[in-house]
């Protein structure tokens, strides 16, 4: 009973969290256009939940320019990306959607995130070119390959067309395995469910060089990324089952 009582007093905080920052982002992310925002937003938000995340990695990632590339089972992922990767100066390639909610949408556009159209060819070269440009500036890109969030955990087929963005840039992909969010904010829900979970865990691989493939290989880089990402996710359902 006390868990669901909390459960539902850190749901409310959270609500009431996000009623009166989001505005507040918005307007500041305009004004000041800093990524600092979103990771003091996102803290923020898992801090309310009570949400610990536990990072394991196969080895120590040298600070730089990479193409992260996630499974995705939550909305919950966004802000455990924002946390866990915030040495790399991350922007998310997101659904176009996201950038007409008011206040909210106005400050990831603001803040650089890139967004997406992928039923239309046209608009998915413009994400391309724009995470390219990106790149350029020092900027490090999070693609959720499946495209769109996992109901049951498994991981999806992939999209191709993010994995033209490395073979253009030859910038390093780095697979990262995200195990817990789904438990926590299943897809199609608004409610939080601390009561059951609150740990997170997050596997970051070691980096895929890609100089040595050709525009050509979208296949063989996605089959690589999927296998990495599998890997990931074996290990955390491991390390949760020791515990």
């Amino acid at each position: 009973m006390f868990n669901k009582i909390q459960e539902f007093f850190r749901n409310f905080l959270l609500w009431l969290y996000l009623i009166l920052t989001v505005p507040t982002f918005g307007i500041l992310a305009l004004i000041i256009r800093r990524h600092f925002w979103a990771c003091i937003w996102c803290k923020g938000f898992l801090k309310i939940l009570g949400i610990e995340v536990e990072i394991i990695k196969n080895k120590e990632l040298p600070k730089d320019i990479y193409i992260f590339m996630s499974n995705h089972q939550s909305q919950l992922d966004i802000p455990v990306l924002e946390k866990v990767l915030e040495p790399y100066n991350i922007r998310f390639l997101a659904k176009r959607s996201l950038f007409k909610i008011p206040f909210f949408g106005w400050g990831i556009k603001a803040l650089g995130y890139v967004p997406v159209e992928r039923e239309d060819p046209r608009e998915g070269l413009k994400s391309i070119l724009a995470c390219i440009e990106r790149i350029k500036k020092g900027i490090s890109i999070v693609i959720f390959p499946e495209g769109t969030r996992s109901k049951t955990g498994e991981l999806l087929p992939f999209k191709l067309g993010g994995f033209l963005i490395p073979l253009k840039s030859k910038v390093p992909v780095v697979a990262v395995s995200i195990w817990g969010t789904k438990d926590i904010l299943p897809k199609g829900s608004l409610w939080f469910k601390v009561s059951l979970r609150k740990n997170v865990k997050v596997y970051i691989d070691e980096p895929i060089e890609t100089k040595d493939f050709s525009g050509k290989d979208k296949e063989k880089l996605a089959q690589l990324v999927r296998e990495k990402i599998l890997k990931g996710l074996e290990i955390l359902k491991k390390e949760e089952g020791a515990k």
